[in-house]
């Protein structure tokens, strides 16, 4: 199903069929008898950056596998820039996940090696730069490294291909004020030519309050409110202000 757009401009009215980087419709989930996801609907526009924010326990993770094709639904649909999610669509997104599957008995630059030759669409002169933006050492074991520090590979390792789609998973759990600073710069870079989609879930609400294009809340399994940021500022409320009020 495609995210249509209404065009006024010139003499008519045209329809762009683009379709959305993400869209769900109706996914639920249980597991083990638990209703995990109820009735998940909404969709992600191409170039945005998109909080997706909620209680621990909301349904986020389980949501972020879902669209990543990486756990189906019971009931839904995801599509992934039109095309249904699932294997075929593990080469167009990147997945930072919410606890790290990093190899720690290798060095940072066997696995950025290793990763080289696992990910098709992998960019040596990106993961170069980010390297250095990052300040990631390339000698350091990675079971030695930092909690901030290990938050960083991660991030270098996801933007360092060119999928189009990158999925966050609570990106600044654990870390220190500076590793936050530089992940959140990193995102800010990679958005500058708005060939990326960003769905980043997180806690931090104050650290991406004014990057996010696009904000959906999630509570209990069920989506709770979907909103343009710009909208919410118009109306006098934060993206904090907005939380509170949803979930008090």
């Amino acid at each position: 199903m495609s995210e249509y757009i209404l065009d006024n401009s010139n003499s008519g009215i045209g329809v762009s069929a683009e379709p959305a980087a993400v869209e769900c419709i109706g996914l639920g989930l249980t597991l083990r008898k638990k209703s995990i996801l109820h009735d998940v609907t909404f969709n992600i526009p191409r170039g945005s950056l998109t909080g997706l924010l909620g209680p621990n326990g909301a349904g986020k993770s389980s949501l972020l596998r879902i669209i990543a094709g990486l756990a189906d639904p019971d009931t839904g649909s995801v599509e992934i820039f039109g095309k249904p999610a699932g294997a075929k669509r593990l080469g167009e997104l990147s997945l930072l996940p919410d606890r790290s599957s990093l190899p720690g008995w290798l060095s940072v630059r066997e696995w950025l090696n290793f990763a080289a030759g696992i990910y098709p669409d992998w960019d040596p002169a990106k993961a170069q730069e980010l390297q250095a933006k990052l300040s990631v050492s390339a000698e350091a074991v990675i079971s030695t490294l930092s909690r901030g520090e290990e938050a960083r590979l991660q991030l270098l390792t996801c933007l360092s291909r060119k999928a189009p789609l990158i999925i966050l998973d609570e990106p600044f759990t654990g870390v220190d004020l500076i590793s936050r600073e530089r992940i959140a710069s990193a995102v800010v870079a990679e958005l500058a030519d708005g060939a990326r989609t960003f769905l980043i879930a997180t806690h931090d609400i104050r650290e991406m309050e004014l990057l996010f294009d696009r904000l959906i809340l999630i509570g209990g399994g069920t989506i709770r409110s979907v909103d343009e940021v710009d909208t919410l500022r118009r109306s006098g409320k934060s993206v904090e202000s907005h939380y509170r009020e949803v979930f008090a």
